[in-house]
């Protein structure tokens, strides 16, 4: 499970510096062309550099909340 996670986590790493990397190249061929394209594509893939990690924040937490790992010690003896 942790070479997987591992493997996960760089994968991740990965398409958020593709996403880096494409946002800054879209932003200097939009100030160069002045093309609405490129001026479409940088503002997508700023929001995709942003919302990825929120995205993958948000499934680690409902899958800990669905496993029963959010849950407060009290709580858990309270349902038995």
């Amino acid at each position: 499970m942790d070479k997987a996670k591992r493997v996960l986590a760089l994968v991740t790493v990965g398409i958020l510096v593709l996403c880096i990397v494409l946002t800054i190249v879209f932003v200097i061929l939009y100030n160069v062309t002045n093309s609405d394209f490129y001026g479409k594509a940088w503002r997508a893939s700023a929001f995709c550099m942003l919302m990825l990690p929120i995205v993958i924040w948000v499934m680690f937490w409902i899958y800990n909340l669905l496993r029963g790992r959010g849950v407060k010690k009290e709580e858990k003896t309270e349902e038995k």
